[in-house]
């Protein structure tokens, strides 16, 4: 006669126990991002920054005449009072947005949350996971990132130069214009799965893995950002060396 098991809750911070499987029979959504095609950009900076630690902030840009999807965007970010192992920073939502009247609007077609581990101190493009399709060609959209941080820990995305295109909400749901823009790259999800593997998102972005290739397209670096149940970031990089071909090396 066989029996039905009885699985235990797994309990935050605590040990181990037996029967405790349930933890293992859930579904984790993963998201494998290709290296798409540039479709809109503003990448030239202007040296000045706003911060997340006051306002919601918020980028338009404008599908290409034929882009109905979107695969990954880079921002350009870095921390004030950040640190790579300790969580002085909560972490960062981005999400995409549609237009009413030039402004963000509604709930987002799609979100990412992004550990602070994975944006340095000094400003870099950081490639975010934003996956969405069914968009509409020649049309505005919204890239937003959340109010999120404390005194002295917080993010900044860097201006452009351009005079438009960036809004500042409170709150989320009142938005206004401003006088600059923020530096930003959109790719859609042209790559398919035939270029090389970049990026892989699993669980709304709580484990972020990026794959680094050599001159032959050899994976030569797996770095992986992970935020643990209690919010800490755990950060692990490997670095792949090969000699005639084959792999000799992970350090």
């Amino acid at each position: 006669m066989s029996t039905v098991p009885v699985y235990l809750g797994a309990a935050a911070k605590s040990n181990a126990q037996a029967g405790q499987v349930n933890q293992f029979l859930a579904a984790h959504n993963a998201q494998f991002i290709y290296p798409g095609t540039l479709q809109s950009s503003q990448a030239t900076g202007s040296g000045v920054y706003s911060d997340t630690l006051s306002q919601w902030l918020a980028q338009t840009i404008v599908t290409g005449s034929a882009q109905t999807t979107i695969g990954s965007v880079q921002l350009q970010l870095s921390t004030v009072g950040g640190s790579p192992t300790l969580t002085l920073i909560p972490a960062l939502q981005v999400g995409l947005y549609a237009d009413s009247g030039g402004l963000p609007s509604g709930s987002a077609l799609a979100a990412v949350s992004i550990s602070s581990s994975y944006i340095y101190s000094s400003p870099f493009w950081v490639t975010v996971p934003l996956a969405a399709t069914g968009l509409t060609g020649s049309t505005p959209y919204h890239i937003v990132t959340t109010l999120v941080g404390t005194t002295g820990h917080y993010y900044v995305w860097q201006h452009s130069n351009q005079v438009t295109g960036a809004d500042t909400s409170p709150d989320g749901v009142t938005w206004a214009n401003t006088a600059y823009g923020l530096m930003y790259k959109i790719f859609d999800q042209s790559g398919g799965t035939g270029g090389l593997l970049q990026t892989i998102s699993e669980d709304s972005g709580a484990r972020i893995t990026n794959l680094a290739y050599d001159a032959l397209n050899r994976i030569s670096q797996i770095t992986e950002y992970t935020t643990a149940q209690d919010g800490s970031p755990v950060v692990s990089t490997r670095t792949l060396t090969y000699t005639n071909g084959l792999l000799t090396g992970v350090s």
